[in-house]
C-alpha cells in the first residue's frame, strides 16, 4: 500500500494581514494535492497546510473575523513557513506580535526547510536576521525598506519572485500564486503545476530575469480544453512519437481542425510544442545527468543528435555541454 508523506506548510498570519496574499497560494496547494492524490501509482507527497499567529484573532484589510492556531511549540523537520503580506505603506516592525513572531522563527530555525514570503511578509525575515547576504524581493513599495531593514541583502525589483536557497520571496498578491506554482513544480513536476494553473483559470505570466520561466507553463493562457487535454498528453510523454492523429484523437476532433485549433490557441503549431517540451526535458537530464548527448536526445524523442543540437541552438545561446552538469 502506498503512502503519500505531508509536508508541513505553517502561513504566518499576523495583524493587519492581506488575506490574499495567504489565500491565493494556500489555494494553490490545495489544487495541487488533488492532483498528486489522484496520480498513479500513489507515493508522492502531499501539502498540508496550517495557518498560525501570534494572535488567535487576526485582524485583516477587509474586516473578516479569522481564526487561527497560536504558534506552535514545535514543527515537523523540514517544514515550510509562510510569511503573508500585511497592509500599510510603512510597516511597523517593532510591535510585540512581530517580536512573538520573530522569537517563534528563531525557536524553529533548525526546523525550517523552506522560508517563503509574500509581499511585505519578505520584511518579517529580514527583521529576524535571516537575508542577510541573500538575494531576495517584495512588493515594489516596500524595497527600500527592506533594503533599509538588511542592508546586506541583494534587494531585487521588478521581479516576480526570488529563489536564494531555501529562502523564496515573491513581489506579493498575485506573485504569490506565482512562486507557489513554481514550489509545486519543483516538487511535483511541471504538469501538475500547469494543472493547477489552468484549474485556477490563471495565465502565465514571466519577467525577462523571472527565475521561474519555464516551457512546461508557457503556451497555456487559453481557455479550451480540448486543446489542454493535447497539451496534458505531450507533457506526460514528451518523448513519444506522437502523430497528428494520435494528438487529434486525444482533442476529439479531426487532424485538420487540430492543427487549427492549436496554434489558434496555443500560439504555436503542435510540433513546434513538442519541440519545445524536448528542449526542456533535455535541459533536465543535462543538469541531473552524466548521459553522453546521444542518449539525451534519444530518451527526449528526437530523431538523433544532430536534429536535436539544431533545435537546441535555435533556443540557446550556448551549447549543450555549457549546461553539463558537474561529476
Amino acid at each position: 500500500m502506498s503512502v503519500i508523506t505531508k509536508i508541513q506548510v505553517y502561513f504566518i498570519m499576523m495583524p493587519n494581514s492581506v488575506l490574499l496574499d495567504t489565500i491565493g497560494p494556500a489555494e494553490a496547494f490545495q489544487y495541487a494535492n488533488r492532483f498528486v492524490a489522484g496520480a498513479e501509482p500513489l507515493n508522492q507527497r502531499q501539502f498540508e497546510l496550517h495557518f498560525v499567529g501570534p494572535e488567535v484573532k487576526v485582524e485583516n484589510t477587509l474586516g473578516l473575523n479569522i481564526q487561527v492556531e497560536p504558534l506552535p511549540d514545535v514543527i515537523a523537520v523540514n517544514s515550510w513557513v509562510v510569511s503573508t503580506g500585511l497592509a500599510g505603506d510603512l510597516i511597523d516592525l517593532d510591535t510585540p506580535a512581530m517580536e512573538a513572531t520573530i522569537g517563534w522563527l528563531v525557536q524553529q530555525e533548525n526546523y525550517i526547510g523552506r522560508y517563503i514570503s509574500i509581499c511585505a511578509g519578505t520584511l518579517l525575515f529580514a527583521k529576524a536576521g535571516l537575508l542577510a547576504g541573500r538575494a531576495c524581493t517584495t512588493h515594489h513599495m516596500h524595497l527600500e525598506e527592506l533594503q533599509a531593514i538588511e542592508p546586506s541583502a541583494k534587494v531585487l525589483g521588478n521581479r516576480l519572485f526570488a529563489v536564494d536557497d531555501s529562502f523564496y520571496s515573491s513581489a506579493g498578491v498575485t506573485a504569490g500564486i506565482d512562486l507557489a506554482l513554481y514550489l509545486i513544480q519543483q516538487e511535483f513536476g511541471a504538469n501538475c503545476a500547469s494543472q493547477v494553473a489552468r484549474h485556477m483559470v490563471l495565465f502565465s505570466r514571466r519577467g525577462p530575469n523571472d527565475p521561474s520561466q519555464s516551457p512546461w507553463l508557457e503556451n497555456r493562457n487559453h481557455f479550451h480544453q480540448s486543446v489542454h487535454r493535447v497539451q496534458d498528453a505531450i507533457q506526460v510523454d514528451p518523448a513519444r512519437n506522437w502523430s497528428l492523429e494520435s494528438l487529434a484523437a486525444v482533442a476529439q476532433c479531426s487532424p485538420r481542425h487540430l492543427v487549427r485549433l492549436f496554434k489558434e490557441s496555443a500560439g504555436v503549431t503542435t510540433r513546434e510544442y513538442i519541440h519545445k517540451l524536448r528542449l526542456a526535458l533535455a535541459m533536465q537530464f543535462l543538469q541531473s545527468t552524466s548521459l553522453p548527448i546521444e542518449e539525451v536526445a534519444e530518451r527526449c524523442g528526437f530523431d538523433d543528435p544532430r536534429q536535436f543540437r539544431r533545435l537546441w541552438a535555435r533556443q540557446h545561446e550556448f551549447p549543450p555541454s555549457h549546461y553539463r552538469a558537474k561529476y
